[in-house]
């Protein structure tokens, strides 16, 4: 958790900011990171909004000049479900998917952005994602989505 009122980050490229109260999360069920391809990599010129929260297992890229408001989720994985004698605390996460933000998007305020097990999630260049979206598919460049589940209304 960021403490400040901005903070630079380990995590990614120069000029990345982080406001306040930002998570930035790698779940202990996450394997190791392969060489030269972190869980979570983000882009020079990104910014994050407060109380944001991004956890990733596998891969996140979140790339250059992506601006997040405040609340935004992502995350490549989720609470494993497989059984209904164990409690879903007790059973893990998913295997972990991969989330992909090209360069220049905007996620709106408490939008989500989730993976599917074994999934990738692309949001194309200069997507532009509505205050409370919830993205599950990928999407091409200069997109509009709005909803839950997200549609794209830009040619509407």
């Amino acid at each position: 958790m960021v403490r400040h009122a901005c903070s630079h980050s380990p995590f990614g490229g120069d000029g990345v900011r982080l406001m306040r109260d930002v998570w930035l999360s790698v779940p202990c069920e996450a394997p190791a990171p392969v060489k030269n391809r972190p869980v979570i990599k983000i882009g020079s010129g990104t910014l994050i909004g407060r109380r944001s929260l991004i956890s990733g297992i596998h891969r996140i890229d979140i790339e250059r000049n992506v601006l997040l408001a405040p609340g935004v989720f992502i995350t490549d994985h989720n609470h494993q479900s497989m059984t209904t004698d164990v409690p879903i605390k007790d059973q893990g996460v998913t295997e972990g998917g991969t989330v992909i933000i090209e360069e220049g998007c905007w996620l709106g305020y408490n939008s989500a952005v989730l993976a599917q097990r074994g999934r990738e999630v692309r949001l194309g260049r200069n997507t532009v994602v509505g205050a409370n979206t919830v993205v599950t598919k990928s999407s091409p460049a200069h997109s509009v989505l709005v909803g839950n589940p997200a549609r794209d209304i830009s040619h509407a």
